[in-house]
């Protein structure tokens, strides 16, 4: 039998690996149904993963558990009462087989076939035995199953049926023992025979009833073969490991300095492979700790204080830590060592002993550990070097007439053979022992991992410290979670015992964690979010992906978006968990890591076709054991809302599963989802997701993906209309084409079409200039013609709607009116629906932007009627907001109060709309004068998610307040930002802007460029009133301040022309402009100003803007009859005017006008205030043009 080098060995021993495997079987492969075996020969109860009778040796039968009836071999159901045998959580095919991470280890001796060829038959069979039975002890006594005996090859499999993080590190100590044994001694005496390993670590497929039976084709994937092509490869004696492997056991292995490059077969190109050469040393005492102590300080005092109390008072005490993997159990016993060291006035011993999975003499693995340190014995030592060092250590401890017998009883921990004993007397030797440890001086027994002792471990510390009096004996044990499934009453099983439970690190201590490790190894901290998020609190994990990230190849350390692995060493750990589950438990977990972040008992049943009160069960020993947690509320009624605890728990049972089990599963998902929204679009996404991934998972498996396709295909484009309902934009762009990839070429239903008239829409919402820039319209247009070839009168009807909307952003009248006339049209003919309250309102917003209100008010309130009856509370706002703002600039004051009113119920609802509203109420309150109101609207429409989807104006908003606020350096900075942008067709309705500009820079004494040209040619292409009168107004202004005071006349004469058929009360964008040239054409021009009284006059509404403009050219008028001093009088209240509005630029025009008019009539003291104020206008603007007028 092999001895394990040192006490990182993993080997197990047989009555621990029954044990284990008992478990496993219980809990693994055979769970979840009422079954039982028996003899029906000799009547025998046989445990359920024999096949044949231990007793007569004949075929084990099945025994239903429910009514004792005994079953033919091979039957799933009880032929009596029904009941599964195997457990009824197999109806989806969960279960049989699982994906896994696991080690592959293929051993071969060098030589057999030619020696085999030279022995007699007898004698190859007896070295065969002798082969198999030491390979077979050697790869059982590390945990290791066997799959296959090939000739004299050997493959064995690490992680199968239970995986834990040691499965790497097994299957090379494994390898490196089979290569001391078969070298240590000849095979049946006579043939000394090298052997090569071969160790590969990846995913493969396992079939878990195979694993039950370990029987044939156990396992299947790529490292079976890399495994058997590296022992190739391997020299004599030697165990050549994958990368994979190596990386997975740095820790545990030492080996070669430098790869090998190796050529498997297959293969493109060379491959690295390790060398293994020993398992490392036994870990220091008090390692240097890296890694900062944090959030573990409370518990530290209470452990310094009961330690403290047990050295004074001279009284034993045990003391359990318990947390799952990479909570700080050993960190903190370690932490309690040092502290002890350095501030106890009383020197302590400490005696540690670390409990192992696997390892020859398991049971005791920490106890042997114990004594082999405090007596200095090595895992080198010969036989006799040892027992000279154990007996050395117990006569200082013990008379020299006990010292005899305590070497025979303690000698079987450390390796000697000893003497036969009852284990009473054993247990009751190594009590002396540690008794007198204690009595010589305060000692602390620690020992980790206690979950994975014996029974008998545990009773033998129980007793221990039952029968310690008045001796300073600490026993501290660490353990998981899972120990107290076993045995629930050990952490109580003493009157006194203390146990400390460690939780996750919460907030900031496990912030500043994870940012002290990312600055250690020269990381992002803007990685520490993600990191944060994905590690849930654990210490190991945070550690384990920091190590990892910072073995990334040179050149990725400023990526923040790198995919997060996650790392092998936390991978066993998780998995380790989940393999402790009962079967049902496991395979509800796989059911709900597919179905997501949040899951319901009934989706649970739904997916595997089982009683929902059967999942509820499961998922409530799922939140016992902490891996699920229960929410509060819940989003379906009368069922509790649950979620994975943490992260990697569903990405490690979601591995699991095998790509069909995850197909199925998904579909199933998708469809329960389908039922539960009952046509809702909330869960679309959802849907979608759950559709989508069935579909890959089916292309991957090369099977007939037509019906799935055409349920993804379905799903996605619902699910872009529901994120485009709700202005989730980017996430409808991409549902909806990739929705679209989906579909043959060679078909074209109406969903498809109706498909792409949603991209179209999205992507317009998205970026109308890129819409425009690459041929949108033109593709629209196509689709409209494809849509009336093939009879779909909604689908084209819904194409011009947005072929209109999307021609009335550019300033397109001409065309938009066009489309939208053509929408309502065939609407008229069609049912009520969104797309023809959408249509009508569009056609309203068109008229109402031409100033032809009467009509617009007609439209909108087609639109909001066809709304209310279909109960679209979001369009039939947005309809009432058209007629609202219609009715307002026909000049009804009241449109105010009625734009309240709406305001208010978008608020109360939440609607999108109400963006439309507050922005309409913002312009209302600027050209009421109000600007400070106005501003208080626009910042609340600003605030609104996905508002600018219905937006067919564009304008420059910072551009806009600087010309208020008198910031004319940044408006300029604003106006190019926003109008110089190559290819955008969207700021056509700024023309305001773009005008605006073109004066103040020659106010600048800079060249006005071709603005005011481009505005006139866009306003008479379009034909827009609105877009008319800012032409003409502001370029007026340019023109003459450029002095070409004939064209500014001519842009005024063709104002009033325009204003005379489209009187409206949206006047302030445009009305202060044409005012100011009026005074600049006083003189030459006289007449400019009286039909600029003539449009004033007309105006609807007596707004404070209208007033400061009726003053300015009532001065201009005085100035035109060559009385200054009068208009110096009406330009000074029109300075009062603006200024009691807010509007600082205008107010500036109009103080030098007012100073140029007291200079004209000869008063310098009058003309002093309006001019200082004007020069330092124009010093803080940059505007010495503007000086120049005062001068």
């Amino acid at each position: 039998m092999c001895q394990p080098s040192d006490s990182n060995c993993l080997a197990v021993s047989p009555s621990h690996q029954r044990r284990r495997l008992a478990i496993i079987v219980r809990r693994g492969l055979s769970e979840g149904g009422p079954i039982d075996q028996v003899c029906v020969q000799c009547h025998t109860p046989a445990d359920p993963s024999h096949r044949f009778c231990g007793r007569c040796g004949s075929a084990l039968h099945a025994r239903c558990a429910s009514c004792d009836t005994v079953l033919p071999p091979g039957v799933g159901y009880c032929t009596n009462c029904g009941q599964p045998l195997n457990g009824s959580v197999d109806r989806t095919g969960v279960g049989r087989e699982e994906r896994r991470t696991v080690s592959v280890l293929f051993l071969d001796l060098i030589g057999f076939t030619g020696m085999a060829e030279q022995l007699d038959p007898e004698d190859v069979r007896r070295l065969q035995v002798d082969y198999f039975s030491t390979a077979s002890a050697v790869l059982h006594g590390y945990g290791g199953l066997i799959e296959k005996y090939i000739g004299d090859a050997v493959m064995a499999v690490f992680g199968v049926p239970v995986e834990t993080e040691h499965d790497a590190s097994r299957a090379v100590l494994a390898g490196l023992a089979l290569q001391r044994e078969l070298t240590a001694r000849p095979l049946a005496g006579r043939y000394q025979m090298p052997a090569r390993v071969g160790v590969a670590t990846g995913e493969v497929l396992v079939d878990m009833e195979a694993a039950r039976d370990v029987g044939q084709a156990l396992v299947s994937g790529d490292p079976v073969a890399t495994a058997s092509r590296l022992q190739q490869h391997a020299p004599p004696g030697g165990v050549l490991v994958s990368s994979a492997t190596h990386r997975a056991t740095l820790d545990a292995i030492r080996y070669d300095d430098e790869p090998l490059e190796v050529m498997l077969a297959g293969r493109s190109g060379p491959v690295q492979a390790w060398l293994a050469a020993a398992s490392n040393d036994r870990q220091e005492d008090d390692p240097d700790e890296a890694t900062p102590f944090v959030g573990r300080q409370q518990e530290l005092d209470v452990l310094t204080g009961v330690l403290s109390r047990c050295v004074r008072e001279g009284q034993p005490q045990l003391v359990s830590v318990v947390g799952e993997h990479g909570l700080g159990k050993s960190r903190l016993m370690r932490e309690l060592r040092r502290r002890a060291n350095s501030t106890g006035e009383v020197q302590v011993r400490w005696c540690v002993g670390r409990g192992l999975p696997y390892g020859e003499g398991s049971a005791y693995a920490a106890l042997a550990e114990i004594v082999k340190s405090h007596a200095g014995i090595l895992d080198s030592d010969l036989p006799a070097v040892a027992e000279e060092r154990l007996t050395e250590a117990l006569l200082a401890l013990a008379p020299a007439d006990r010292v005899a017998r305590l070497t025979d009883l303690l000698g079987p921990l450390v390796g000697l053979p000893g003497r036969p004993a009852a284990a009473a007397e054993a247990e009751s030797a190594w009590r002396d022992v540690l008794l007198a440890l204690a009595r010589h001086q305060p000692t602390v027994i620690a020992v980790e991992d206690l979950h994975y002792a014996d029974p008998g471990m545990l009773r033998f510390l129980s007793q221990l410290v039952e029968v310690a009096e008045d001796v300073p004996l600490f026993l501290l044990c660490t353990y998981r979670p899972d120990l107290l499934d076993e045995h629930p009453a050990w952490a109580a099983i003493l009157p006194g015992t203390l146990t400390v439970s460690l939780g996750p690190l919460r907030g900031g201590e496990f912030a500043s964690l994870i940012e002290s490790l990312l600055a250690r190894h020269n990381l992002p901290t803007g990685l520490a979010d993600r990191l944060t998020a994905i590690t849930a609190g654990n210490p190991m994990y945070a550690v384990e992906y920091v190590r990892m990230l910072a073995e990334r190849p040179a050149g990725d350390e400023d990526d923040l978006e790198i995919d997060l692995v996650t790392p092998d060493t936390v991978h066993g750990v998780v998995a380790n968990r989940i393999d402790l589950l009962e079967r049902a438990e496991r395979t509800v977990l796989h059911a709900a890591a597919v179905l997501g972040e949040r899951v319901w008992p009934t989706a649970i049943a739904a997916i595997l076709d089982l009683d929902a009160v059967e999942v509820a069960g499961a998922l409530r020993a799922l939140c016992r054991r902490d891996m699920l947690v229960e929410f509060a509320t819940s989003a379906v009624a009368g069922e509790p809302e649950l979620g994975f605890r943490h992260q990697l728990l569903r990405d490690a049972a979601y591995r699991r599963l095998p790509r069909t089990a995850r197909a199925q599963m998904h579909a199933r998902a998708a469809d329960w989802l389908g039922q539960l929204a009952g046509g809702r679009h909330d869960l679309a996404a959802a849907v979608a997701r759950h559709r989508v991934a069935a579909l890959e998972l089916a292309e991957s498996l090369g099977e007939d993906t037509q019906t799935a396709a055409r349920h993804a295909r379905e799903a996605l484009t619902d699910a872009a209309r529901a994120a485009y309902s709700v202005h989730a934009v980017e996430a409808a762009l991409a549902h909806v084409t990739q929705a679209l990839t989906l579909w043959p070429n060679t078909e074209e239903p109406h969903d498809r079409r109706a498909a792409e008239l949603l991209r179209h829409r999205v992507t317009f919402s998205v970026d109308a200039d890129e819409f425009y820039r690459d041929g949108g319209p033109k593709e629209l247009a196509r689709l409209a013609d494809r849509m009336r070839d093939q009879g779909d009168f909604a689908g084209e009807a819904e194409a011009a709607t947005l072929l209109g909307v999307a021609e009335l952003m550019r300033a397109e009248r001409g065309r938009a009116e066009e489309h939208l006339s053509r929408a309502v049209t065939l609407f008229a003919d069609l049912p009520d629906s969104v797309a023809s309250a959408e249509a009508y309102d569009s056609l309203g917003r068109l008229h109402m932007l031409e100033y032809r209100t009467d009509q617009a008010v007609t439209a909108a309130e087609s639109s909001w009627r066809i709304a209310e009856r279909l109960g679209l509370a979001e369009r039939e706002a947005g309809g009432r907001i058209t007629e609202a703002m219609s009715r307002y600039l026909a000049g009804d004051g009241d449109a105010v109060a009625v734009m309240e009113e709406i305001l208010e119920v978008c608020r109360s609802q939440q609607l999108p709309a109400l963006r439309r509203a507050a922005q309409n109420l913002a312009i209302m309150s600027t050209e009421e004068g109000d600007l400070a109101r106005g501003m208080r609207y626009q910042e609340e429409a600003d605030a609104v998610a996905g508002g600018r989807l219905h937006a067919v104006v564009s304008h420059s908003e910072e551009a806009l307040l600087a010309y208020f606020s008198g910031d004319w350096v940044t408006l300029l900075q604003a106006a190019e930002a926003y109008l110089d942008v190559a290819g955008a067709e969207t700021t056509e309705w700024d023309l305001q802007l773009r005008a605006q500009r073109a004066w103040i820079r020659v106010l600048c004494g800079e060249p006005p460029g071709e603005d005011v040209a481009r505005c006139l040619d866009v306003a008479e292409r379009s034909g827009f009133a609105r877009l008319r009168l800012c032409a003409c107004a502001h370029g007026a202004l340019c023109r003459v301040l450029e002095g070409d005071s004939d064209g500014a006349v001519e842009l005024l004469r063709r104002l009033v022309g325009v204003w005379r058929g489209s009187v409206n009360s949206l006047v302030s964008e445009w009305l202060p402009a044409a005012a100011h040239s009026c005074v600049l054409l006083a003189e030459a021009h006289p007449a400019a100003a009286d039909f600029m009284g003539e449009v004033i006059r007309t105006m609807p509404r007596r707004t404070r803007w209208v007033i400061a403009a009726d003053q300015v050219v009532a001065g201009a008028v005085a100035l035109g009859r060559g009385e200054p001093a009068q208009a110096a009088e009406l330009f000074g209240e029109a300075v009062r005017g603006y200024d009691a509005v807010g509007g600082v630029s205008d107010g500036v025009l109009a103080a030098a006008w007012t100073a140029r008019a007291w200079l004209a009539a000869g008063d310098k003291a009058a003309a002093e205030p309006c001019q200082e104020r004007v020069r330092e206008f124009a010093g803080r603007c940059r505007a010495r043009q503007l000086a120049a007028l005062v001068d």
